[in-house]
This record gives C-alpha cells, sequence and structure tokens, in this order.
C-alpha cells in the first residue's frame, strides 16, 4: 500500500485480530474536530443512506464531508456496535492492484475473506472482483465501505465497483466522499432508487448550526449577525471555521462579520491552494473575467469569456469548485462570495485596465437587456459617469430618478456620481436628483449647462432633451412656475413621438407627467384641466410607483368632496388607501390628501365627530406635506367644524391665519379661504363686508362665492340680491358643485316665503332635498335659514320619506345679530413702534379682505417686491410676525376704516 492510499478503521470497531503499530494508524476512522457541531438532519440523511447500496456524498473542498461522515460512524458504531470499513485515497493514478487490494484488507477487516493469492493479470482482476462479490453475497448483514476522496480515483475503478454493487446481493454498502461526481451510473442509480445524495446545499451550515458552532469558539453573536455570516460563507465549513478565527481576533465580532471577505488571510490562502491552483491557465481566465459580476447568466457569460465559457461553467459546476448553479434558472451560475472576492481582488491586481473593461461590458450588455440597475451599478464601479447617465436617459428611465427612494439601486448608486461629469447625460441626471432634494436652484443650473448642448441630432441627444424637459416641468411645478402646464404638455408630446413599445416600459413617465401637470392646473384653479390629468395619471397604471398614484386618487377625492360628489370621494380615497396599503407604502402628502377629502365628506354629511377623525388624521400628515392646495383645503374643512359647533372666532382666525402662510397666499390655493372667510362673515353678522369681498374677488361665474353672496343678500333682507343670486346659479346647469345647487334652491325657498308662496317653497326645498339625497348631503339643510328650516321640519311627508336628514334637524341655538361696521380686532391698544405711511394703510385694507400679493400689486399699480416692502415693514411697526395678526391690531387701532 506504501503510501499510495491510506485504509483506515477505527480502534475497536474492525472485525478482530492483531494489529501493527503502523496499521492502526492506517485503519482508522479519522477523528471529529475538536469543535463539531452535530448535525441531526445530516445524521438521518446518512442512516437512510446506509439502507441502499450507494451514499455519495460529493461537495467542494472545505464542505465538511470527512468530518461528517466520521463523525456519524463513530456514533453509528457506539450505537449499534457495527463497524465499517474506511478507505482515504491520497494519490490520483494509483494502480488498480494498489487500489483492490486495500478495499480487500479494509473489508477483510470486516470479516469479508478471500482465500488463496493472485497475480496482476487482468483475468486474475476479474476473478478478484467476483469473489469479493460472492463473499459479500454470503454475509447475513451488510457491510459499509467508505471511500473518502474518490475523485483521485481513476474512472475504470468506477466500473468495477459498479461490478461490485450489482453482483453482492446488496450486503455491500458504499459511502463515496468526494469534490467531483464519480463516473458511476448515477441516473441509473436514481431511477432505481438505490442512491442516496448528500451535497453542498445539504451539507451547508444552517443558521442554527452556524451559532452553535460560533458558540463552541465562545464568540457571542447577535441573530442578525449569525445571519450575515451564514449567508455571506454560504454555510461553508471550512469558510466558517476560518471566519471563527477571523472573529476571534476582534473587540468586536458583529462589526467584524460586515467586514469578512475571502481575499486575504486564511481563506485566500486555502481557496489559492485548493481551488485557483488546480485550474487550468485557460479556466482561470475565464474565472477572472467572469467574476466581476454576481450573477452570470447566458448571454453575458460568453460576452465576458468567449463562445465555449457556458460548457466549461457547467464543467466546474458539476466538478464542485464553488461555482453554484442556480436551479430555477437553467445556464445561470454564481460563485462563491469568498471565491468571487478573490478573483475580483487578483483581477484588480494584475490588469487593472482589463477589470474596467469588462466592467463597462458587463455594463453595456444589461442595458441592451433593459437591466437598468445592474448596468448603472456595474458602469459606476468602472467609474464610467458618462455611461451609467446614458443608460439612464436612453433607457427613459429619468421618471425612476425623479421619483426614486431610497430603496431604489439606480438612485442610490446615481447620487454617488461625482459634480464634474460634464456630460449632458449626466447634468439632467444631477438636475433630476437635486430636484428630489427639493434643491430647485440647483436643478435650474444643471439643466442651463445641458441646454449648452448644440442641437440634437442622434437619438440619444432627443432623448437627453426629453430628459430635460421632464425634469424642467417636474422643477416648475414645485417653483409654482405658471408655465408648468405647457412644459408637461410639450414633454407628452415628445413622449408621444418615440417608440411606443418603449414607452410602455415606463409608465412612470406618463404618471409624472400628467401628475405634474395637474398639479400646475389645480394651482392655477383649472379644476376640469387638472380631474382630467389626475384621471389620465391614474390610466397610466405605474407598478412600483403606487405612491404618486395614491396622490393622485388622493387629489381626486378632493376634488369631488368640494364639489358634492361624496360618494365618489370615499370611492377614490378608498381605492388610494387600499393601493398604499397593498403595495406596503405611506406616504404623507398622498394621505393627507385622503384624509382630508374624507373629512370635507363627514362635514358635508354633518358627521362632525367622523370629521375630526379624519383632520386628525391629516394633520398628522403635514409635517413631511407642504403642498399649498392641501393645506388649504384642509384649513377650510377645520374651519367648517368650528362653525358647525359655534366657533365662529376660532374658525376666522384659523382662516386668516391660513390665507396669510407662505404658498398659499399666491394663486389658486387662497381663494377657497377667501370665499370661507366671506361665509364666516355672515355666520357672524358682516353681511357688508362679506359682501365687499365677495365682489372683490371678481368671480361672477363662481357658484360657491354666489352662493355665499346669496347669505350676505338674505341676512340684509335684500330679497331682490337673494333671487339674482339663486337664479345665477341654476342658470349654470348641473355643471356646479352639488352644495351650491342645494344651496341656491334652498335661497329660493327663503325667497318664496318672504313673498308668501309657501307652496312653491315646499318645491325648492323638495327639489333640493332630491338633489342631496343620493350623496346624503346635509351641511346646505343645516345652514338653511331658519324659515326654510322650519318648513321642511314641518312637513311630515318631507320628513318620513328622508329620514337621512335627521342629523340635521331640530332647534338650532346660534342666533345672527346683524352688524355694522368693521369687524372687531383684538383688544390690544398698546401705541405703535412707528406711524404707518398712507401706502403701508393701503396695503393693511387690502390684507384685510385676504387679497394675494399679487392682487395687491395690481390694485396699486405696483411691483409685488414693493408691496412684500410694505408688509414686512408693516409687520415691524405692528410688532406681529403674521399678516393675520396685523390686521387684527389694526383694527383695534381703528388704522383700517370701515
Amino acid at each position: 500500500m506504501g503510501g499510495i492510499y491510506r485504509t483506515e478503521q477505527s480502534a475497536g470497531i474492525d472485525g478482530g485480530g492483531p494489529v501493527d503499530p503502523l496499521s492502526a494508524v492506517r485503519f482508522g476512522i479519522p477523528r471529529r474536530p475538536r469543535r463539531y457541531v452535530d448535525r441531526p438532519r445530516l445524521n438521518k440523511r446518512l442512516d437512510d443512506g446506509a439502507e441502499r447500496p450507494l451514499t455519495l456524498v460529493s461537495a467542494p473542498a472545505g464542505s465538511g464531508k470527512t468530518a461528517l461522515v466520521a463523525a456519524w460512524a463513530a456514533a453509528r458504531h457506539a450505537a449499534t456496535g457495527h463497524g465499517m470499513a474506511w478507505l482515504t485515497l491520497e494519490e490520483q493514478d494509483a494502480p488498480a492492484a494498489m487500489f483492490w487490494a486495500d478495499v480487500v484488507e479494509a473489508l477483510r477487516r470486516q470479516g469479508v475473506v478471500l482465500a488463496g493469492a493472485r497475480d496482476d493479470s487482468a483475468d486474475a482482476h476479474s476473478q478478484l472482483l467476483t469473489e469479493l462479490a460472492t463473499a459479500l453475497a454470503r454475509r447475513t448483514r451488510p457491510v459499509t465501505l467508505v471511500l473518502d476522496g474518490y475523485e483521485v480515483a481513476a474512472a475504470e475503478r468506477s466500473s468495477d465497483l459498479d461490478f461490485l454493487l450489482q453482483h453482492s446481493d446488496q450486503r455491500l454498502r458504499v459511502v463515496i466522499l468526494t469534490r467531483v461526481d464519480p463516473a458511476l451510473p448515477l441516473l441509473r442509480y436514481r431511477q432505481a432508487g438505490i442512491i442516496t445524495e448528500v451535497r453542498m446545499a445539504d451539507l451547508a451550515f444552517t443558521e442554527e448550526e452556524t451559532a452553535r458552532l460560533m458558540q463552541l469558539s465562545a464568540i457571542s453573536l447577535c441573530g442578525d449577525s449569525v445571519a450575515a455570516l451564514t449567508s455571506r460563507t454560504r454555510g461553508w465549513a471550512v469558510g466558517l471555521r476560518f471566519a471563527s478565527m477571523y472573529l476571534e481576533r476582534g473587540d468586536d465580532p458583529d462589526e467584524a462579520v460586515a467586514h469578512l471577505a475571502g481575499d486575504s488571510g486564511n481563506i485566500a490562502q486555502y481557496l489559492t491552494v485548493e481551488m485557483l491552483r488546480t485550474q487550468s491557465v485557460d479556466v482561470r481566465s475565464l474565472l477572472l473575467r467572469t467574476s466581476v459580476v454576481d450573477v452570470l447568466q447566458p448571454g453575458l457569460i460568453e460576452e465576458l469569456a468567449g463562445p465555449s465559457a457556458g460548457e466549461t461553467l457547467r464543467s466546474l459546476a458539476a466538478g464542485n469548485v464553488l461555482v453554484e448553479p442556480l436551479p430555477e434558472h437553467p445556464g445561470w451560475y454564481r460563485y462563491h462570495p469568498f471565491l468571487r472576492d478573490l478573483l475580483r481582488a487578483e483581477l484588480a491586481y494584475e490588469s487593472p485596465r482589463q477589470r474596467r473593461q469588462l466592467l463597462k461590458t458587463a455594463a453595456d450588455w444589461f442595458a441592451r437587456q433593459g437591466l437598468l440597475e445592474a448596468a448603472v451599478g456595474l458602469a459606476s464601479e468602472a467609474g464610467a459617469w458618462s455611461d451609467a447617465s446614458a443608460y439612464v436617459v436612453d433607457g427613459l428611465a429619468i421618471g425612476e430618478v425623479l421619483l426614486g427612494d431610497d430603496s431604489s439601486g439606480v438612485y442610490v448608486t446615481l447620487r454617488k456620481m461625482p459634480p464634474d461629469v460634464a456630460d449632458p447625460a449626466a447634468t439632467v441626471v444631477r438636475a433630476a436628483l437635486a430636484l428630489t432634494d427639493h434643491d430647485t436652484a440647483w436643478c435650474a443650473h444643471e439643466l442651463e449647462q445641458a441646454c449648452r448642448s448644440p442641437a440634437p441630432e442622434s437619438d440619444h441627444d432627443h432623448a437627453v432633451e426629453l430628459a430635460a424637459d421632464i425634469v424642467r416641468a417636474t422643477s416648475s411645478a414645485l417653483t409654482g412656475d405658471p408655465r408648468t402646464a405647457l412644459l408637461a404638455d410639450l414633454a407628452e408630446q415628445k413622449l408621444g413621438t418615440l417608440d411606443q413599445q418603449k414607452v410602455a416600459a415606463h409608465p412612470e413617465l406618463a404618471l409624472l407627467v400628467r401628475a405634474v401637470k395637474a398639479r400646475s392646473l389645480l394651482q392655477d384653479g383649472d379644476i376640469a384641466g387638472a380631474r382630467a390629468a389626475l384621471i389620465a395619471a391614474v390610466d397610466a397604471e405605474a407598478p412600483g410607483y403606487e405612491s404618486l398614484t395614491a396622490a393622485c386618487l388622493g387629489y381626486l377625492a378632493l376634488l369631488d368632496s368640494s364639489e358634492g360628489a361624496l360618494r365618489c370621494a370615499h370611492e377614490w380615497a378608498a381605492r388610494s388607501v387600499a393601493l398604499t396599503e397593498c403595495a406596503g407604502v405611506l406616504a404623507d402628502g398622498p394621505l393627507a390628501a385622503v384624509e382630508i377629502a374624507l373629512a370635507g365628506v363627514s362635514i358635508e354629511r354633518h358627521e362632525l365627530r367622523a370629521g375630526d377623525d379624519h383632520v386628525r388624521a391629516a394633520m398628522r400628515s403635514f409635517d413631511a406635506c407642504d403642498e399649498p392646495v392641501l393645506r388649504a383645503q384642509a384649513a377650510v374643512v377645520q374651519a367648517r367644524l368650528l362653525e358647525a359647533r359655534g366657533a365662529l372666532d376660532e374658525a376666522m382666525a384659523l382662516v386668516e391665519e391660513a390665507a396669510g402662510s407662505p404658498g398659499i397666499d399666491t394663486g389658486w390655493p387662497v381663494r377657497p379661504l377667501q370665499v370661507e372667510a366671506a361665509k364666516l362673515m355672515v355666520a357672524q353678522g358682516w353681511p357688508d363686508e362679506a359682501a365687499r369681498m365677495i365682489e372683490r374677488l371678481d368671480d361672477s361665474g363662481d357658484a360657491v362665492s354666489t352662493l355665499v353672496l346669496g347669505h350676505a343678500h338674505l341676512q340684509r333682507q335684500d330679497w331682490t340680491g337673494v333671487a339674482a343670486s339663486a337664479s345665477s346659479i341654476l342658470a349654470q346647469g348641473n355643471d356646479m358643485p352639488l352644495q351650491a345647487t342645494v344651496g341656491a334652491r334652498l335661497l329660493e325657498a327663503a325667497y318664496e316665503l318672504h313673498r308668501g308662496s309657501p307652496g312653491r317653497a315646499r318645491t325648492a326645498v323638495a327639489d333640493a332635498v332630491r338633489l342631496a339625497r343620493p350623496e346624503e348631503l346635509r351641511r346646505p339643510f343645516w345652514e338653511a335659514a331658519p324659515a326654510v328650516r322650519h318648513l321642511l321640519e314641518s312637513d311630515p311627508e318631507l320628513v318620513g320619506q328622508n329620514t337621512w336628514l335627521r342629523p340635521v334637524l331640530g332647534p338650532r341655538t346660534r342666533t345672527v345679530r346683524i352688524r355694522t361696521g368693521s369687524p372687531p380686532g383684538r383688544a390690544d391698544t398698546e401705541p405703535i413702534i412707528e406711524p404707518l405711511t398712507p401706502k403701508e394703510i393701503e396695503v393693511l385694507g387690502h390684507l384685510s379682505e385676504l387679497l394675494t400679493t399679487e392682487e395687491i400689486a395690481l390694485e396699486m399699480y405696483v411691483s409685488v417686491n414693493t408691496v412684500r416692502t410694505h408688509i414686512r415693514n408693516i409687520l415691524r411697526k405692528l410688532a406681529v410676525s403674521r399678516r393675520n395678526e396685523a390686521v387684527r391690531r389694526a383694527r383695534a387701532l381703528s388704522l383700517i376704516p370701515a
């Protein structure tokens, strides 16, 4: 035997007879490691295999094959008293006679005895196999033979072993430990059910086994670190052993796990000796070239390493060289993380230029497949930021950047881009990134750099121009630029000129452009246009961008709530909530819009407690929401809640403060607040001032404003004005907000009662009830004139057929006294710091009417900046910090005339 093979059998396990000192060394099952983790799940697998002729344990070096089977053999002997022969193959190309002589000797020690001597002829070898099979078949119980290191055995040994397995009447149990599958008919064995296989996936340590191994090494790790260590090593036994040695040296094992790699230390040395040095020059080159990516797939493999690379990788995977096939994707492979670390380190050291080129080659391949995150990641690793930006722009992925968050790999990678990359695509991408930080000034700077490029000629140039248009439109929406809707239309038109199959792959672009357009139209007061844009945005159906879709649904709910379409508002809100919950996202803006809309629905139905709940929920979302439209609408619903409870002064203070807030004091958002303020003035008994405010709005076509003016006329008993207001609203048809139409009918009823026509009045009330019933709209009836409410409450037929109105029927405690002059301010008559100029007093008068800065500038024929200067001086002189406080103090000091 002479050291060619080592036949081993544990002391006390062999069949008996004296053993010389040399054979005692050779014939012993390897001792299990000092820090060995018992693995019952694998022991059971081996126990099951012991009932079949063949157990194959095939896995890469260092997988723990020998330790596992040795521990199992010792435990089995201790439990049953049955021994087993153990033969370790140590050198390749050993003569067949040597191999079989060791097998015979190992089996002899288990009581399988052959008589007579033999020569080395072929006939003698055949006779040996026949006699051995016969001797095994005569046994009353099977004998187990372990062949460790079988990868060094020649192929013809496998045919002899197959003969022995077939002709020993299943009295031979063979356990093969190998790094490479043997040349045995494994498929036939599987079909016959006579083989048990234990492979790398089975030998890999579980998290529980890893934790026990670390405990044996006196290393304390938290659960997350154990999971990370198991994932990083893929449960590879020797990797865990070297990892434990590394972790033992550190003061913080949990932190050290994150720095564990295979490109240095014992792990690198082991991989170099056991893996790389055993490969040919060509195979080593293939491993290096393909190590630049995490997962290899057909097409990419050939791109990196040539047409035959796929077949080579298949052979390496079968040869257990830490090349793992992905079962769910035939032809796909990945390297063990430690092997990949080592290969990448060697490639970077040997040829950094080749490494960069391979990264760019892989990035180009991924970009052609539409796999943007991988393409951008590899290009950034190569330092090719212009390429990374081009992938984003050419791939129509600028929306992915604009809508990105920390969970987006593309977004996170691009944020690392240096500021000195001057490529036009890179400047557009940086502009988009600036916009995600709400840095509109830097966004404009980057876009200006991009616009300096020559007129577009290539497809790439046109893609850059489109991306710039989309970023510019989005930025304009944030700054309140009146050109936003036009810019959004321009971007959408350009999208229509592109390959629609490519555009369809990025529905987030249509979603974003339409949402931007809707925001601009809403800010400008174009409600119909905003609604159409919001519906178109929702119809874009962009998976992965549920947050923005939910925002559009929330705004649709808000619009319908404000126009009395309460059921539709509730449905939009429910869709928004369901979408965010289903996608697992929580967006503050959409949630606020939904809650404000639902608060509006509750208030219109006079369900005040539910309204309170929704308002509180909306307020919790406002920490991260700076949308003027939402804040204005929130103030409106809060004021209506306060008004419904009789807290008129508090409601007015809230409206005035909101109307002077930055972002709300300009454009359309302030208009609902101005109308609400006028309505509160009517409720407080100041109809003349309310009428003046409505008239100053110069919006005679607005039905809600006209309704407030009608109530002011009603309070002044200007019956001609009441009739004119009601007629003006009703003449506009059914396109008006339902609240205005129902309110106009109730104004008409009040007018008819004044004229002494109760029949006509009842018809008007019945018509109002009929219109309001589908939506259960109650607020107009709560706010109706006392005579109209009395008419309704005293009509048993109307009340009996409309029980849904009962929450707003019954006596009201609030009475309104008509007042003259100007609404009172606060009782603060402390002297002012410095007298106000006539122009500043004029500005104060306009502020008391809730005019915006722009509107004041138009009234006074001065610039907006001049008005702002006056306002700053007013605040300073009156020692206040807000516009509404300045108005109150000015009234208290009689600075503003009635």
